[in-house]
């Protein structure tokens, strides 16, 4: 009786300051060549270096000629030069996914074989899901991605479609499309030089419909992260409710009901924290729209009025979004809580 009273007394701090603790994911820079810089949410860049742990909401960019490589749990990443990657996690199903954004350039992932949650990739058209494999992924200037599969099997998934790739596949998608259909490797020589000049050239005659598309991209990801807004309200007005029913409980001498609320509310502590994690990926995700915006409209000379208005309103809405989930001094709070190695942190 007395241990589980202590274990009851335990949660009870924890869930009554809204504390929980989580495992911090984290990746290493492991090689570099050229220049490599980091940011925190694509704030003050600053020179990155061979050791460096990268933390969620960390962006890292490579200029030309240079590259870089990322270790992880049981895989590892080859960044390319002239790319913008960023690491981040949301939660699917309660489960979380380690996640990587790659908003212009290309990356090599090759994962181990160890049993571990398969880490997913995203770039500005699709989501890969990858499945114990080695693939390239591409993300060009227009917002198309190429995707080409070296060993075992990637889940292509746009918007309302799904592609599976296997070996010696692979799928090109336009920005706002579907992934459909694929080609065989072997048949297919991709000169990446080429492809990213293609993905440049392409946006000459396009810039008020892709500007369009990216716009339409902001809408949805504030409505979603609105939904997450009330699942997260929602989710701590109940927990509340939960704790005053412990409270009682405790006053009458009840333990058994006061540890039944206690598990309760933490399951609504979970399912806010779960939401906050799942905003924050969606406020990342907007940095790469919103970078790709900006070099459409600085290649047009003379834009017309619907192209400054679209342009103005994709401001607007990334401001909001900079204002309310993208907050400066994250990473310096996460380096604090995990004493600049992985372990676990507190995280509410």
């Amino acid at each position: 009786m007395r241990k589980s009273y202590i274990i009851l007394l335990v949660a009870l701090i924890f869930i009554g300051t809204g504390v929980i603790f989580n495992c911090l994911f984290a990746v290493e820079i492991d090689w570099i060549i050229g220049d490599v810089k980091y940011s925190h949410l694509g704030k003050e860049w600053r020179e990155a270096e061979v050791g460096l742990s990268l933390f969620p909401g960390d962006m890292v960019k490579t200029g030309e000629g240079s590259e870089a490589t990322l270790t992880g749990e049981d895989y590892k990443i080859f960044i390319s030069e002239n790319t913008k990657f960023t690491v981040s996690e949301r939660f699917q199903d309660g489960e979380k996914r380690r996640s990587f954004m790659l908003f212009l350039g290309r990356i090599k992932m090759k994962l181990g074989k160890k049993n571990i949650t398969e880490p997913e990739v995203r770039t500005q058209t699709v989501n890969l899901t990858v499945r114990g494999t080695e693939f390239e992924v591409a993300s060009g200037y227009d917002g198309s991605s190429m995707v080409v599969i070296l060993e075992g099997a990637v889940s292509v998934r746009g918007k309302r479609k799904e592609l599976v790739l296997e070996k010696g596949e692979g799928t090109e998608v336009r920005f706002g499309e579907e992934p459909e259909k694929k080609f065989k490797v072997i048949t297919k020589v991709i000169d990446w030089n080429e492809w990213f000049k293609v993905s440049k050239e392409s946006i000459k005659g396009r810039e008020e419909e892709l500007l369009g598309l990216i716009l339409e991209k902001f809408d949805s990801i504030i409505s979603e992260i609105k939904d997450y807004e009330e699942l997260r309200k929602k989710a701590l007005s109940e927990k509340q409710v939960f704790l005053e029913k412990r409270d009682e409980a405790l006053e009458k001498g009840d333990e058994q009901s006061a540890s039944e609320y206690t598990r309760l509310a933490a399951e609504k502590s979970k399912i806010a924290y779960h939401a906050i994690v799942n905003i924050r990926f969606l406020a990342l995700s907007s940095i790469g729209l919103f970078d790709m915006s900006e070099m459409i409209y600085k290649g047009i000379e003379k834009p017309s009025r619907a192209i400054r208005d679209i342009c103005a309103a994709i401001t607007e809405k990334y401001g909001y979004i900079e204002k309310n989930y993208l907050r400066e001094g994250d990473r310096e709070r996460l380096e604090q809580k995990a004493g600049r190695r992985k372990g676990c942190i507190k995280i509410l």
